[in-house]
């Protein structure tokens, strides 16, 4: 990576390299031709990215700019800016291309410039670039500027339902537009496109499960408190917090977030049946880690069936050996031999230790003299 310090430091991936000079390669077929086009993506992305850092700084944050794999990328710290603030520093980079445009326009204009010469090629490559990406960047999908600008109109108009239909009117479009570029042979925007449909619906799926509440930054401040506290052993502390989370985001990831921290924590308390009544709502949203602690919780509360369909879905997701044993327990204590001792090779298979002791447990012994745990225990003595 190349890094150039200053106001708006400058950060160069190699593989924004190999992009762009695959790009010049494609549209020239020569060495000089690839350089040349090369050179114009450089200084036109850069233009871009400056049009949105330099507003940024004006409204008071710092800024700095990323030229990675599919463009340019300007990360901005400081305050949080009202939304037509926001909006003009997404406009400004746009703008910033069509000003390049419109000045390499007017260069070619004027005349004088040998029609062969590389700076005629390099002006005509200018026009191309900036005009033709400049206008592609402005189509209302996500994550390029006019998907952003239509964003922030959709937030200020719907507040968090507009990010919901930002993200749905990407998914549309984007898949609209990169079918279009493929039915005329234009593959590599085509691809683009279709990558951004995926983007937009992936993270559609995601904000789906979001509220408005997730976008609160007292709650997410509250939130990192009760981490803070938890790393620091201030156990109370932390859930007092997270308790503070679900009562002010009674949904959304924030409410996930709090309800999973918190339930750890009550759970090394001793409390577990109220961890697994906290949990057990959210079982279709649970990491694998924390499914194993809610199957870990209905084993502890005596339910039993919740325990083995629980641990069903959480083996699916990452076999285990605690989980495969804690359904063997289960079934042994319904009296549920076939089951049981199918669960029993599982925990085996997953690295059970100590064979012996497991199975001398008093939770078989409902079904210690069924005919199929002794089956199996004969082939475990041989």
């Amino acid at each position: 990576m190349i890094s150039i310090p200053g106001r708006i430091p400058i950060h160069i991936f190699p593989f924004f390299w190999l992009l762009i000079a695959m790009i010049g390669w494609l549209n020239s077929a020569s060495l000089l031709g690839t350089v040349i086009w090369a050179g114009v993506i450089l200084v036109s992305i850069l233009i871009h990215e400056y049009g949105h850092a330099l507003t940024a700084r004006a409204f008071g944050q710092e800024a700095e700019i990323s030229l990675v794999g599919l463009g340019g990328v300007t990360q901005r710290h400081g305050p949080q800016l009202p939304r037509w603030k926001e909006f003009l520093i997404v406009l400004n980079g746009p703008l910033a291309g069509f000003l390049l445009f419109f000045l390499t326009y007017q260069i070619m204009l004027m005349g004088g410039i040998d029609k062969n010469s590389v700076l005629a090629y390099a002006l005509e490559v200018s026009v191309t670039v900036n005009l033709f990406w400049t206008i592609l960047n402005l189509f209302p999908v996500l994550p390029l500027d006019g998907g952003q600008l239509l964003r922030i109109l959709l937030e200020g108009a719907f507040g968090f339902r507009g990010l919901k239909i930002a993200f749905l009117t990407s998914i549309v479009l984007a898949t609209l537009v990169g079918i279009g570029f493929f039915l005329i042979q234009q593959l590599l925007v085509g691809a683009l496109f279709l990558m951004m449909a995926f983007e937009s619906y992936r993270a559609w799926t995601e904000i789906k499960t979001m509220s408005p509440q997730d976008n609160d930054q007292q709650l997410q401040g509250l939130v990192k408190q009760g981490l803070d506290d938890l790393n620091a052993g201030r156990q109370q502390e932390a859930l007092d917090k997270f308790i503070a989370v679900r009562r002010e985001a009674p949904k959304g990831l924030l409410y996930v977030t709090a309800t999973q921290y918190g339930a750890r924590i009550l759970t090394e308390q001793g409390a577990y049946k109220q961890a697994y009544n906290w949990l057990y709502p959210l079982k279709n949203r649970l990491s694998p880690d924390y499914l194993k602690l809610l199957q870990q919780l209905a084993y502890r509360v005596q339910e039993w069936e919740e325990t083995v369909k629980i641990g069903e879905e959480a083996y699916q997701k990452e076999p285990a050996m605690d989980t495969a044993l804690i359904n063997a327990l289960s079934y042994g204590i319904m009296g549920k031999a076939a089951p049981a001792v199918g669960w029993l090779r599982c925990a085996i298979q997953q690295g059970l230790p100590n064979i012996q002791a497991v199975v001398a447990k008093r939770e078989f012994d409902a079904i210690r003299h069924t005919p199929d745990f002794q089956a199996w225990l004969k082939t475990q003595a041989s």
